[in-house]
């Protein structure tokens, strides 16, 4: 009865999968026959492009700039597998995941394709699975988890983590108080479908529902995982909690792993909530990246004002220095004023004395002591002189100094206005 009714699936997918949608699904939960499955998949994955299998063929005689990770990773995927640690399974993974590369250059290649790659070669030919990987990747979004951003890939564990915080608040509280978040260790869960750890005939079931739920199933088995896993969880301190939870979480379903799907079919996710945790994500990104932006700006910003003060600080070097030599030259010229007062003072007193001796020497000389007297006089107006522009160059100088102390004060204030700014601003960005 079973093979009958996948019979008529295949037969009448388009009319059956409209008027009996509900039936179907069910029958997909419990699992489509394996030698069917690689016909049902392309049937329910919906691929329509004929041509894509001529661009297969096509895109395996080009060359690829990651044939080398390729190859590198190909013993790493699925390694107890016999077919995949052939010749023949690797070349044919090898081929699938290289012409995908080549397909889509904005995702080039990560190890992950080939944990999806793989249960689809196992079940039909490489040109049918390069076709179904490219649905995958494209009408199921999976090329979000792939591409360089990885923008869908966190809002799916974003979304993961809202899911954990309505079905099982003492495990997000649990986590928020070790700061433990999902991009610790579901990464892969949403990456290789469960591919890198779960037996390939889970897989191939898991694989059966994602072709009709899409990433929800995920989010399902995830969410089963935590919950059977909830004491242990609980008990476990961060680094052993992390590693639990990397390597250990499918522990209680090694009897049994069947159980797995089966208690994942009863969780229900509300499409509302997944939708509502996206915006906020969408929100948070937004913020995160304005608050980016605005850091980046006032990390700018600092480094101006960095530079506008070194640059202030050498102005006030060089103005120092200006200052230190004008003080030099002031000093000079008050030791070569003091000299010439010194020596007018000497001049008077030599007058005097002559005034004095003129006065006693006979009339005769009086003539000539006129004249030595002219000669003196001419050369004190001459001494008065140079003391008078000497004074001049003096009060010139003092107002130099003056105005020299005035600016060094006014960069003094400059400076520490900047370094307050400097420490604000400093501050403000710690706070941030």
């Amino acid at each position: 009865f079973e093979i009958e009714y996948w019979s008529t699936v295949i037969s009448h997918y388009d009319q059956l999968s409209q008027s009996e949608l509900k039936e179907l699904e069910v029958h997909i939960q419990h699992g489509i026959p394996s030698a069917l499955r690689g016909t049902l998949w392309p049937l329910l994955a919906k691929r329509l492009e004929i041509d894509l299998e001529d661009h297969y063929i096509e895109l395996l005689r080009q060359d690829s700039i990651y044939e080398k990770a390729i190859i590198r990773d190909l013993h790493r995927t699925f390694p107890n597998h016999p077919y995949f640690q052939s010749k023949e399974g690797q070349d044919s993974l090898f081929n699938v995941v290289k012409a995908y590369s080549l397909y889509d250059p904005e995702v080039g290649y990560c190890q992950g394709l080939s944990f999806i790659a793989g249960p689809l070669l196992l079940n039909m030919p490489e040109e049918g699975a390069f076709c179904l990987l490219v649905q995958l990747m494209h009408r199921y979004q999976l090329r979000g988890h792939f591409n360089t951003q990885l923008g869908l890939l966190r809002q799916r564990l974003y979304q993961l983590d809202g899911l954990i915080l309505e079905h099982m608040p003492h495990i997000h509280r649990h986590f928020d108080e070790l700061e433990i978040t999902s991009d610790m260790y579901a990464t892969q869960w949403f990456l290789t479908l469960f591919a890198y750890r779960l037996p390939l005939n889970i897989v191939y079931h898991l694989f059966d529902l994602f072709f009709v739920e899409g990433v929800d199933c995920l989010f399902r088995i995830g969410l089963v995982l935590l919950s059977k896993n909830q004491s242990t969880i609980l008990s476990l301190d961060f680094d052993s909690l992390v590693t639990y939870l990397k390597d250990d979480i499918f522990i209680p379903y090694n009897d049994d792993i069947t159980d797995l799907l089966c208690e994942a079919s009863n969780i229900k996710i509300s499409s509302n909530l997944l939708d509502r945790l996206a915006k906020e994500y969408e929100i948070q990104t937004i913020k995160e990246d304005t608050e980016a932006g605005l850091m980046r700006s006032l990390k700018k910003k600092n480094r101006a004002l960095v530079e506008e003060l070194k640059n202030k600080e050498a102005g006030n070097h060089i103005i120092r220095t200006e200052y230190n030599i004008i003080t030099e030259e002031l000093k000079m010229t008050q030791v070569q004023l003091a000299h010439m007062e010194d020596k007018h003072e000497g001049l008077k007193h030599q007058v005097n004395e002559l005034c004095s001796v003129v006065k006693m020497i006979p009339s005769q000389i009086e003539e000539q002591m006129q004249s030595d007297m002219d000669d003196l006089y001419v050369e004190n107006q001459s001494l008065t002189e140079k003391n008078s522009l000497l004074q001049g160059h003096l009060t010139d100088l003092e107002s130099l100094i003056i105005e020299m102390k005035m600016k060094y004060a006014e960069s003094e204030t400059d400076r520490e206005l900047l370094s307050r700014k400097l420490k604000g601003l400093k501050k403000w960005i710690d706070n941030v």
